[in-house]
């Protein structure tokens, strides 16, 4: 029995050696021609997807090629809000982005980064961010203010060299305080 728990220990060990040895080598790929980091490079990339989602919610009924441009176009990408839970990119245009270009104007969605910075995880062609946001906006009717802060979780899967969104799951800021 000490034996078997021996080698059992010791092979996960080697495994997790072995996991450590390839996270820590260099990868590199091909961007345009040009040899880059694929870890700096491709979280730069990723998180410039987050701002593409920042800017779906400020503009996007004005411009609604960049939440064309954001998500994978499937029936299998799914987002969890306050709002509801949709399933499918057409889902999403119709009962995420419509209700708030209906009911929200002069929208400010901001990544925030003074409280904690965004951490980005890639494990070969996917991606997951974890931030926090701050919503600054008015209602259409009556102008009353509306400030929110959250958090949200986003991965991503790279096709064709593209980052595209398929999942996004926001909340509210932690209860302080039982």
């Amino acid at each position: 029995m000490k034996l078997t728990s021996f080698l059992i220990s010791a092979y996960f060990l080697l495994l997790l050696s072995s996991c450590k040895k390839q996270e820590n080598r260099p990868r590199n790929k091909e961007n345009n021609g040009i040899a880059v980091s694929a870890n700096i490079n491709e979280k730069q990339q990723v998180l410039n997807m987050v701002r593409k989602y920042t800017q779906s919610v400020n503009e996007g009924d004005l411009h609604p090629e960049i939440i064309d441009e954001l998500w994978e176009h499937s029936p299998d990408v799914s987002n969890i809000n306050i709002r509801g839970h949709q399933k499918g990119f057409e889902e999403i245009k119709t009962k995420f982005y419509a209700p708030i270009f209906e009911v929200l104007k002069d929208r400010n969605l901001q990544m925030v980064t003074d409280e904690r910075e965004p951490a980005v995880y890639i494990f070969d062609n996917t991606a997951v961010v974890e931030f926090y946001w701050k919503l600054n906006a008015k209602l259409k009717d009556g102008d009353k203010p509306v400030n929110m802060l959250g958090r949200e979780t986003h991965v991503f899967r790279k096709k064709n060299g593209n980052w595209k969104l398929i999942h996004l799951h926001y909340s509210g800021m932690p209860i302080k305080g039982f």
